[in-house]
């Protein structure tokens, strides 16, 4: 019984301040927090029934299976890749990655913000301003957290246009030049309705960001277009367009390739 309360109290101590730091789902990762405790307490009391070991060996072992258990469980998390079925309309645009909508922007016309954290900004590049009718639209920012599946899909039908991969240092996003040096695809996709813009952008734990399209190919609606290896973000550059309404708010968690972000 004291190696299982031994389990629930350091596997909280251990995980929650890792998830307040990663802006994770706190109470989702409390309750993940006990019952890895409670997986790594019964462990533990499983070894004491065999060894003779000091408290300060069952703290070794208790924290060693916590990290261990975390680690597996992230990392399941991060690989999965569920089937979608996307909305069935031709006018719809859907969210191309899961994660929280961070900002909802308005690009008028001379000046266009473009912000992933604090004070980070970054101007749009010259394919991406083409997006923009009259040099109006919309900018919507989601962020990707390392619980949220990261296969990011098509967010209309249509054309890859136009394709772009930068590479980058892997800074954190919280530095002010992070958005110049850090890797990051860009991607317009075009139909007889709209042209959109993509910016999947990188973290500083990313390696790489795996592209599944390339110029050129013709996509449908929640198509698998990419994967971004952990912590990320994906902006949507959208025209302002006379029939275009807006359907998130932010802090609204989306799912790629099903959550509807905009319709014309």
């Amino acid at each position: 019984m004291e190696n299982i309360v031994l389990g629930f109290i350091l596997a909280p101590l251990i995980l929650i301040p890792i998830a307040y730091k990663w802006e994770l789902n706190l109470k989702a990762v409390l309750i993940g927090a006990l019952a890895i405790g409670l997986f790594a307490g019964f462990l533990t009391h499983g070894v004491t029934i065999y060894f003779q070991i000091s408290l300060w060996a069952r703290l070794v072992i208790c924290i060693s299976l916590i990290v261990a258990t975390a680690v597996t469980v992230l990392l399941v998390r991060f690989y999965r890749d569920p089937d979608r079925v996307p909305p069935e309309a031709d006018n719809l645009i859907v969210a191309p990655a899961d994660g929280i909508v961070k900002y909802i922007k308005r690009i008028e016309k001379g000046n266009v913000p473009f912000s992933a954290k604090g004070k980070e900004k970054v101007r749009l590049s010259g394919p991406l301003l083409d997006i923009l009718k009259d040099g109006e639209g919309y900018l919507i920012g989601i962020a990707m957290t390392y619980l949220d599946v990261h296969v990011t899909r098509a967010a209309i039908n249509g054309k890859l246009s136009y394709f772009e991969h930068v590479p980058g240092c892997f800074l954190s996003l919280k530095r002010d030049d992070a958005l110049y040096k850090n890797e990051r695809l860009i991607e317009v996709i075009q139909n007889d309705r709209c042209k959109i813009g993509l910016i999947q952008i990188a973290s500083r734990l990313v390696r790489r960001i795996v592209a599944y399209v390339q110029e050129g190919d013709d996509l449908d609606l929640g198509q698998k277009i990419g994967m971004i290896k952990f912590g990320s973000q994906v902006d949507v550059v959208l025209p302002k367009l006379r029939d275009l309404e807006i359907k998130v708010s932010v802090r609204q968690q989306v799912y790629a390739g099903t959550s509807i972000i905009a319709e014309i």
